[in-house]
């Protein structure tokens, strides 16, 4: 199995501006897109913003609480997601590649300023907070270009967004200290085969999936499967594939399906047992749910 057909592949409204903001809340995200308690990894670059509320954030292995405008910079490749959002609250994510920051490919810039930060698995997270001053000024960026979308004016501003990218760029690159420049995430091993299996759990979540599956995907033994889930996820692969199929249920909640047809439709061949799960992590029924949604 190809990983790379599986992993979240941004769309831009426009290919020769790409750059997008994607906004999420509780009730989902614009454009359409992996959003909240939905791990994923994409090769552009991230910086996600709490908007409103705090939230937690999970990079690999690690877990990040923000509150109300602070911002974390996510780097290429990292498996990722939103895991808490408080009630009320919304983040904004600016993805955009990095060749955006090298002017022209194989440039000094690109040498010496881009790929030495987002290639071989380094620098996997940067946290920004106003308490420390070159925090607060590439948050101030950050909020800028927020703003800018906001108003419906990227069009006009698409070289003004593009520079205060870089320089919120520059500004994290500079501020860094040594021991952060050579921080490595998760063993890269590990991360290809967790981005395996949870590709693989995507694809085939519908399906009568056994634990077996999951680990013969990535060529490894179900114990080793166990602790890559648990050691960077903090969850079992069974507790994984059973809150995606929730959360995939609950799209089709907001069409005319019956409770029985969206079961076999998320992997369930029976309707209570689809019912119980969905309670446990919802704290309502399928039919509990669709009507106080409606």
């Amino acid at each position: 199995m190809e990983k790379k057909n599986y992993h979240e592949i941004n769309q831009y409204k426009d290919a020769l501006f790409p750059v997008e903001i994607y906004r999420v809340n509780e009730k989902g995200m614009f454009p359409f897109g992996r959003g909240l308690r939905d791990f994923h990894w994409h090769d552009e670059l991230q910086f996600t913003l709490a908007v409103h509320g705090s939230l937690t954030l999970q990079v690999d292995a690690g877990q990040y609480f923000l509150n109300e405008g602070e911002a974390a910079f996510i780097n290429s490749g990292m498996i990722h997601a939103v895991t808490k959002l408080s009630k009320g609250g919304q983040y904004a994510s600016l993805n955009f590649p990095y060749k955006l920051l090298s002017f022209f490919p194989g440039s000094r810039m690109e040498k010496e300023h881009v790929l030495p930060y987002v290639t071989g698995g380094c620098l996997p997270v940067v946290i920004l907070r106003p308490e420390t001053e070159w925090q607060k000024s590439a948050l101030d960026l950050l909020q800028e270009i927020n703003v800018m979308w906001d108003n419906d004016s990227v069009i006009q501003n698409e070289y003004l967004i593009t520079t205060k990218i870089v320089a919120l760029w520059y500004i994290l690159i500079s501020n860094l200290s040594e021991e952060s420049k050579h921080t490595f995430s998760v063993d890269l091993v590990r991360r290809e085969r967790l981005q395996l299996m949870l590709s693989f759990i995507y694809e085939h979540f519908s399906e009568d999936i056994a634990l077996a599956n999951i680990a013969c995907i990535a060529h490894i033994s179900i114990g080793e499967c166990c602790r890559i889930f648990r050691e960077h996820l903090q969850t079992t692969p069974y507790q994984f594939l059973t809150e995606y199929r929730v959360r995939k249920s609950i799209e089709l909640l907001s069409g005319e399906l019956s409770v029985s047809e969206i079961a076999g439709r998320c992997g369930y061949n029976q309707t209570s047992n689809y019912i119980a799960k969905f309670k446990s992590i919802m704290d309502c029924t399928p039919a509990q749910y669709r009507k106080h949604r409606k």
